[in-house]
C-alpha cells in the first residue's frame, strides 16, 4: 500500500506535472495514500523507505520523495528537529535535480522552501521551550539553504527568459528576507543580489509586492523615509483588497512613515498621510486610532497614553522609536491650534503653556520654550522667541507651513 504514493509521485514526474507533485510533497498534504506512506516510513529506517521509492523512480527523485515523506512523518509524530533535517535533505536533493530543469518545476521549489522555513521556526520554538537554546539554530540553517538556492538561480545561463529558472529568484530572495527579519540579522538583507537577466518588474506580482514590502521596512529602519513610503505604498496598492491581513501588516508600517513625512513637510498633497479611524479599524489597526487622533489634534496626553498602552505592539513591529519621534509634531499641531484661536503673530509663552496643560499634560514654561525652540530650529515653526519678554514672535504669513 505504501508503494502507491511513490508510484503516484513517479507518474507525476513522468508527466512533468510539477504543480501536482508540489502538492503531494507539501508537509500539509494528508490524504489516504500519503498517510499510508508515512505509516510505512515510521516503522522503518530511512534507507528502507528510499529503496521502496527507488523501485519506481530515479535515485535523486527517490531521495527527494523519501526525505520529504520522513519530514512529514517526523513532524506528525512531534520530532520537529529530525523533521527539519529531512526537509533540508529534500531541498538538497531537489536542487541537484533543478539544475537540469526549466522554470516549469519552480512550484516544487517554492513548496519545499516555504515548508523548510516554517519548520525551522517551529523546531527552534520547540527547542527553546525545552531549554535547548544552543540547538535552536534550525531557522538559521534554513536561511543558509535559501541563499544556496538563490546562488544556484544566479548561475542559470539559459538565454530563453521563458525557460530560465531565474524567475524563482525573487521568491527565494523573499524567503531569505523573512528569515533575516525573523532572526534580526538585517545585515544580510542588503547582501541579497538578484540575477541581472530579469528585471524586478518582470517577476510575478505577488513576489514584487513582498520584495517591496521588505525593502520598505529596511528603508524605514535606516531612516530613508521617502524610499520607505515608495516601497510600502507599492506593496499596499498592489495587494488585492480581499487580502485584509496582508494589507493590515503593510499599513502598520506605512502609516507611521507617512506621519513622519507629514511632520517634515505638511502640505495639501499629503492629506492622505493622516488615515481616518474607519480605515484603521477596517484593517484592524486599532492600536493606531488614538495615536493618530492625538497627532492630528495635538493632544499630548492622549499621545503619551496611546504610546504607553500599546508599547508592546509598537516594539514588536519595531516602530516604537519611530512613533516617539512624532511627539514633536504633536506639540507643533497643538501650538498651531493655539495660534489659530488668537490669530496673533506675537503670543505670550504662557498661552502655549496653558494649551499644553489644557489637554491634560504636565508642562512648565522652560519645557515649552525648549520645545518651541526645537520646532523653530527644525523649520517646523517660522518665528523666534524673545526670551526676556517671554514672547513668541511668529511669521505673519502661515508660520506653521513648512517648505515642501
Amino acid at each position: 500500500m505504501a508503494a502507491n504514493f511513490a508510484r503516484e509521485c513517479s507518474a507525476l514526474v513522468r508527466q512533468s506535472n510539477a504543480a501536482a507533485l508540489a502538492g503531494r510533497l507539501a508537509l500539509a498534504s494528508s490524504d489516504s495514500p500519503k498517510r499510508q506512506f508515512l505509516d510505512f516510513l515510521a516503522a522503518r529506517p530511512y534507507q528502507a523507505g528510499f529503496q521502496e521509492c527507488e523501485r519506481c523512480m530515479q535515485a535523486d527523485w527517490a531521495e527527494l520523495v523519501c526525505h520529504s515523506g520522513k519530514a512529514a512523518q517526523c513532524k506528525r509524530d512531534g520530532d520537529l528537529s529530525t523533521a527539519f533535517s529531512h526537509q533540508e535533505a529534500a531541498v538538497e536533493a531537489f536542487l541537484r535535480l533543478f539544475k537540469q530543469m526549466d522554470r516549469s518545476w519552480i512550484p516544487i521549489l517554492k513548496v519545499l522552501l516555504v515548508d523548510l522555513r516554517k519548520l525551522g521556526a517551529q523546531a527552534d520554538d520547540n527547542l527553546r521551550a525545552q531549554g535547548k537554546m544552543e540547538e535552536a539554530n534550525k531557522l538559521e540553517g534554513a536561511g543558509r539553504m535559501m541563499r544556496k538556492s538563490l546562488a544556484q538561480e544566479m548561475r542559470d545561463e539559459e538565454n530563453d527568459k521563458e525557460a530560465c529558472r531565474t524567475h524563482a529568484a525573487l521568491f527565494v530572495a523573499n524567503q531569505c528576507n523573512k528569515v533575516f527579519f525573523a532572526l534580526n540579522t538585517l545585515k544580510h538583507v542588503k547582501s541579497l543580489v538578484l540575477p541581472p537577466q530579469v528585471a524586478v518588474e518582470e517577476f510575478p506580482a505577488p513576489d514584487r509586492v513582498t520584495w517591496h514590502f521588505f525593502q520598505g521596512r529596511m528603508a524605514l529602519m535606516e531612516g530613508r523615509m521617502e524610499q520607505a513610503e515608495q516601497d510600502l505604498a507599492f506593496s499596499f496598492n498592489n495587494t488585492p483588497s480581499r487580502h485584509i491581513h496582508n494589507r493590515h501588516v503593510i499599513l502598520g508600517y506605512l502609516v507611521p512613515v507617512r506621519l513622519i513625512l507629514h511632520q517634515s513637510r505638511p502640505s495639501p498633497t499629503r492629506k492622505a498621510a493622516i488615515p481616518t479611524p474607519a480605515l484603521l479599524r477596517k484593517y484592524k489597526l486599532t492600536e493606531l486610532v488614538s495615536l493618530v487622533e492625538a497627532f492630528r489634534t495635538g493632544n499630548i496626553a492622549m499621545f503619551d497614553e496611546a504610546m504607553a498602552e500599546h508599547q508592546d505592539f509598537f516594539i514588536r513591529k519595531s516602530i516604537y522609536l519611530l512613533l516617539h519621534k512624532l511627539k514633536l509634531c504633536v506639540y507643533r499641531n497643538l501650538f498651531k491650534r493655539a495660534h489659530a484661536a488668537t490669530k496673533k503673530s506675537q503670543m505670550k509663552l504662557s498661552i502655549f503653556v496653558a494649551a499644553v496643560r489644557a489637554c491634560g499634560a504636565e508642562a512648565d514654561p522652560e519645557q515649552v520654550e525648549g520645545m518651541l525652540a526645537n520646532l523653530i530650529h527644525q523649520g517646523l515653526v517660522k518665528g523666534y522667541i524673545a526670551h526676556k519678554q517671554q514672547v513668541v514672535v511668529l511669521k505673519k504669513d502661515d508660520p506653521f507651513r513648512t517648505n515642501s
